[in-house]
């Protein structure tokens, strides 16, 4: 039975839901039903009069399950960003996977989408249904602009040994985010952030993986790029990610290298910064893993709903500089960046465009429209999404390395 709707959005009146109801209005193509969703009819209402074109609008609550499961049995493609998703995220995966609706969404929370694997990967992959978190800033960077050098590689006729990424970026923080964080240490889920592969399938856990896939805990100077090399906060989100596509696409004979890895770094331009850096990342995971360090964590954040001003999204960018080696010692160099806060606009983007992308292209997207799962935004999306995210203001190149 034909759906009302090729993409709905739930979470639509929060503060990244307005963003990302903001951004389809602007560039949703001609013809495309799409909805916003959320629990407060009269927040929908509001929203709905700053926006163009003409969305539906559906009344959800992740508290009545009948209303998501109804809102869900309404959409091709649903797309939400109504996290914390551990607290909230549940039942409208569930009923995703129950009507077959593909899904995304911005989560970070790994360990909530380790559970989500071993819950429904089975019967989506049966089914064809395409389940995608972790489509925002985390990951999509780290995950596409990884495939894109694995691609480049094996054009040069060689499989990947490494791929080691490093970011530089500006930009704020919204309250949505620190939410989640706080509510991944009062879940006690924030133990599970250090297994290195906590999303790889079990047929890829084996202590040879385990050795090659370490988090970087140090600081050191990087003479290709001519920086200074730090722990990156989202690296215990990103590289599990791109360790799991690498999985999941040798599953089918396409892995990106026999003894493939992966790491992710922060550049700094002095060994000071670099340091700083690094202690005050530890400072964090010692606050969010105590009790009265979350309290004031809380304090201090944006609360839910709220984030940075236009200006500081606006003036905000990412970049990624993706160091790929190849098994015959071929080196090249990919690079991925944008204009526009990290968290904010360029995780709308990324989001907006992944649910287009299965709204629109899913014969073109990699395995054709029977692929299924819970899967990552590269082996769901791929290189089709790569070219939507460049024609969105996205640059992306690969370049050999001397």
């Amino acid at each position: 039975m034909a759906t009302p709707y090729d993409v709905v959005l739930y979470g639509a009146t929060g503060f990244t839901g307005r963003q990302t109801a903001h951004y389809f209005a602007a560039h949703a193509p001609a013809g495309l039903r799409w909805a916003v969703a959320g629990r407060n009819r009269a927040k929908l209402d509001r929203l709905l009069e700053g926006l163009a074109g003409d969305p539906g609008c559906i009344v959800a609550d992740s508290g009545d399950p009948a209303s998501v499961d109804a809102m869900c049995a309404q959409a091709r493609v649903l797309l939400t960003t109504a996290g914390p998703f551990a607290k909230y995220g549940d039942p409208v995966v569930d009923a995703c996977v129950r009507h077959k609706t593909h899904y995304v969404d911005i989560t970070g929370e790994t360990p909530w989408v380790r559970r989500v694997i071993d819950r429904h990967h089975g019967q989506a992959s049966a089914d064809g249904t395409r389940i995608v978190p972790l489509c925002g800033f985390d990951s999509i960077p780290s995950d596409l602009g990884t495939l894109m050098v694995v691609e480049s590689l094996r054009e040069r006729g060689t499989a990947t040994k490494s791929v080691s990424a490093s970011f530089k970026a500006k930009g704020g923080l919204n309250g949505g985010t620190m939410d989640s964080a706080i509510a991944l240490g009062d879940s006690g889920d924030a133990a599970q952030l250090g297994d290195t592969l906590l999303l790889n399938p079990p047929t890829h856990q084996s202590r040879e993986e385990r050795k090659r896939s370490r988090d970087r805990r140090t600081v050191d100077y990087d003479a290709t790029r001519g920086v200074w090399l730090a722990p990156f906060f989202m690296a215990p989100v990103n590289t599990r990610v791109v360790r799991r596509s690498n999985a999941l696409f040798a599953q089918r004979g396409e892995g990106y290298g026999p003894a493939f890895a992966y790491t992710e770094a922060m550049e700094m331009r002095s060994k000071a910064k670099a340091w700083g850096l690094t202690l005050g990342m530890g400072a964090f995971e010692k606050a969010i893993g105590s009790k009265l360090g979350r309290r004031v964590l809380a304090r201090v954040a944006p609360d839910p709903g709220e984030g940075p001003s236009e200006a500081v999204m606006d003036g905000g960018f990412f970049r990624v500089r993706l160091v790929g080696e190849g098994e015959d010692g071929q080196r090249v160099l990919g690079v991925m960046q944008a204009d526009g806060d990290p968290g904010n606009r360029v995780t709308v983007k990324c989001l907006c465009e992944s649910a287009l992308a299965l709204a629109t292209q899913l014969d073109d997207l990699p395995g054709g429209p029977d692929r299924g799962g819970v899967l990552t935004p590269a082996f769901a999306l791929g290189l089709p999404l790569l070219d939507r995210l460049r024609a969105a203001g996205f640059e992306a190149r690969v370049e050999p390395l001397g």
